[in-house]
């Protein structure tokens, strides 16, 4: 037995199928949430976050739905799927925001702070999709007279294309990463399944890392009798391991030191670090784990 789980590479035609469906459901209505999300809340510092909350749940949706479903394990061609899941929810957000600034009409609050009302027309989009010239013809007028702004500057020019560019790296950032994690886990080729993945109950901070994997290796129990259960996963630091099991007999382990700290404002947060991921287990160390 292999001593770490190599993804076989292969995949099943059937993600495109699974693609598309989530292309003609799932990605127009995040669009549509993100444009009027970007449009009506004025403010740059929580946009941020939420254009960090769209790259996730894009990454989200093919994972699950695409990669998963689908039954993709090559990691590259999860990411370049991922990419293009991205690439393709932008665009429709993009049409979907174009047509906001079409429709923009009264406008309320201050030079430094304020919202302009406006609403899609759903076949004005829909004809705007399919118009990709008419998009990126738009996208340039906006960019030159901006329709935002900062400290009571309009963001237009280069500074807005810069803004732009590093919303679109974050979107296709995040979805790509998820999505090549999501095709790098077990997969059972005999079966033809995903290993099942259990998350185990918090145990104590891991000290001697190296000593732990050596254990692992050799299927010795000592470093495993040491770890407690009896810490508070929320404010202590803590080791977090990860058994994935599948009916062909084969286990494999990751494990996740979280080591707590405490922010200027008192909140406590973890750093995680990675000791190992995919370490091939026998059954009677996978028995030992799920009874700790």
């Amino acid at each position: 037995m292999e001593k770490y789980y190599k993804p076989s590479g292969k995949f099943s035609l059937i993600f495109i199928l699974y693609f598309f469906l989530v292309s003609v459901t799932a990605f127009p209505v995040l669009g549509l949430i993100y444009a009027y999300c970007i449009w009506y809340i004025p403010f740059v510092y929580i946009n941020f976050f939420i254009t960090l909350g769209f790259g996730f749940l894009i990454g989200f949706v093919v994972a699950l739905f695409v990669i998963k479903k689908g039954k993709v394990r090559n990691p590259l061609l999860g990411f370049f799927i991922g990419l293009t899941a991205a690439f393709l929810a932008l665009y429709l957000h993009w049409a979907i925001w174009i047509d906001l600034v079409i429709n923009a009409g009264e406008s309320y609050g201050s030079d430094r702070i304020g919202i302009t009302v406006s609403n899609i027309e759903f076949l004005q989009v829909f004809s705007l999709i399919f118009r990709p010239d008419l998009v990126l013809e738009y996208i340039s007028q906006v960019n030159e007279n901006g329709t935002w702004g900062i400290r009571g500057a309009t963001a237009s020019g280069a500074f807005l294309w810069v803004v732009w560019s590093i919303e679109f790296i974050i979107v296709i950032t995040i979805s790509g990463f998820l999505s090549y994690l999501e095709a790098k886990k077990p997969f059972s080729e005999s079966t033809n399944s995903w290993y099942e993945e259990i998350t185990l109950p918090a145990l104590s901070y891991i000290e001697d890392q190296q000593q732990m994997i050596a254990d692992i290796v050799a299927s010795n129990h000592t470093s495993f009798d040491l770890l407690s259960k009896d810490i508070d996963s929320e404010v202590d630091s803590h080791s977090v391991f990860t058994l994935y099991k599948s009916k062909s007999g084969k286990n494999y382990l990751s494990v996740d030191n979280k080591t707590s700290k405490v922010d200027d404002k008192g909140n406590v947060k973890f750093d995680s670090d990675e000791i190992v991921e995919y370490i091939a287990i026998n059954s009677e160390l996978s028995k030992l784990l799920l009874n700790k």
